[in-house]
């Protein structure tokens, strides 16, 4: 291991941390409060996570493999339901949407490859790959709550004009789907275009360095984006699903507490 580089990659890395945070400090934007602590707990996550996957893989144990993908799926729901500010539902009821959302997505997928053999249970391919999943549904989540309260902020006038016409919860449920899936998917629908034309993704170089022919690490990569779009579509709408049917509360107490 050569030290000085790495020490010069996390001097690097912080550095480029501390000019957002200085910018951010002088513009008053407001985001370096949550810069500082994650970029320190992120660095340990990542050195955590390391040191987990060269254990799992020496102990070869399937049930602790599938322990940290779920500890994994519980942290994602977590950081995703933080994310959700209408005050209307409890955080219990946002957390636990979450969590199932993410996992009946992501779950379904990495079942579908484990059972036409794409995916084995080897922790260090289970875990990375569960982990561009759960990231993905995590994300899309995030995005979503965000476009969704922008949402009852924006066109308040027009949901609560349709309610007062008699509109069914589940047409308004089903307009504010329409509005804001397209916004919540535009990371992964650009990250679609740009595959291979603008950037080269990093599933694919790591197969290509390995030795894999092209052909095959291009599929590969495909199925990735394919499995991350899949991720951040259908996750959200389940969020959002459980969320309304099982929050114990309707669109009309979110126009209510916006």
């Amino acid at each position: 291991m050569d030290l000085n580089q790495t020490l010069t990659e996390v001097v690097l890395a912080y550095l480029l941390i501390l000019s957002v945070v200085l910018f951010d400090l002088k513009t008053k934007i407001g985001i370096w409060r949550e810069i500082l602590p994650v970029s320190v707990s992120s660095f340990l996550q990542l050195l955590l996570i390391g040191s987990v996957i060269l254990y799992l893989v020496k102990v070869s144990n399937i049930f602790l493999t599938l322990a940290v993908v779920a500890v994994m799926t519980a942290n994602a729901a977590f950081i995703a339901s933080k994310r959700f500010g209408l005050k209307a539902y409890s955080r219990k009821a946002v957390f636990l949407s979450a969590l199932v959302a993410i996992a009946a997505v992501n779950y379904l997928l990495l079942a579908l490859y484990g059972a036409v053999g794409i995916l084995g249970v080897e922790p260090h391919l289970l875990i990375p790959f569960a982990g561009l999943l759960l990231a993905a549904g995590m994300r899309s989540i995030s995005l979503f709550s965000q476009y969704v309260g922008d949402l009852l902020v924006k066109e308040a006038g027009v949901l609560e004009g349709m309610f007062a016409l008699g509109a069914s919860p589940s047409a308004v449920r089903s307009y504010i789907l329409k509005r804001a899936i397209p916004l919540t998917t535009v990371v992964i629908r650009d990250m679609l275009k740009a595959a291979g034309i603008v950037h080269i993704p990093g599933v694919m170089v790591g197969l290509l360095l390995a030795g894999i022919p092209p052909l095959q690490a291009a599929t590969m990569q495909f199925l990735v984006l394919a499995s991350m779009l899949f991720s951040m579509f259908f996750t959200p709408i389940a969020f959002y699903y459980f969320l309304t049917h099982f929050g114990g509360l309707y669109l009309e107490s979110l126009l209510g507490d916006k």
